[in-house]
């Protein structure tokens, strides 16, 4: 008599299980915050038709690999964020090819002083301010405040940012749980 009631208690647990946890997930019972340090949009957008260009050509997301970027806005801090930038990217060790680093400029930028310490950075020329508009748009009116660093996926569409000025070890670790 024991052991059927602990066969049936050993084979109920994992229905019980799942229909509970189907319950909660339906109700909207869930987590409130996430474990994430950075900041994600408040709705990813996608920057392939932007008209964003690099030496090359347009920009394409045809090499599989997660944009790693900045945008020009302030020289001092831009510096300090290529800076982090190009240390996070050596951090990540075995996973180093799988993201590159860009530097969102507009035209009249003139970076060529600041990006000869980081000769492995792409130059993205944003000519209509339109992918500015869209960080603006999507991260708040004060997105530009600070430096920020933001995470663009490999199809073309902008994640997650993270302020310039956050402990490297918490960036690195959302950037090793996304690649």
């Amino acid at each position: 008599m024991k052991n059927k009631i602990f066969l049936t208690i050993l084979l109920t647990t994992p229905l019980a299980v799942l229909l509970i946890s189907t319950f909660s997930f339906n109700s909207g019972i869930g987590p409130t915050s996430t474990k994430n340090n950075g900041i994600f949009f408040d709705e990813h957008f996608d920057i392939n038709n932007l008209n964003l260009f690099t030496q090359a050509g347009d920009l394409v997301f045809k090499d599989g690999k997660w944009i790693f970027g900045t945008y020009y806005s302030d020289e001092l801090d831009l510096e300090k964020a290529l800076y982090l930038m190009r240390q996070l990217n050596i951090a990540l060790n075995r996973d180093i090819y799988k993201l590159k680093r860009v530097l969102f400029i507009q035209p009249t930028s003139k970076v060529e002083k600041v990006l000869s310490s980081y000769p492995r950075t792409e130059i993205v020329t944003d000519p209509e301010a339109s992918f500015y508009k869209q960080l603006n748009n999507f991260g708040g009116e004060n997105f530009f405040k600070d430096q920020k660093i933001f995470i663009i996926d490999p199809h073309g569409r902008a994640v997650m940012f993270f302020p310039a000025s956050m402990d490297p070890r918490l960036i690195l670790k959302d950037l090793k749980v996304l690649i």
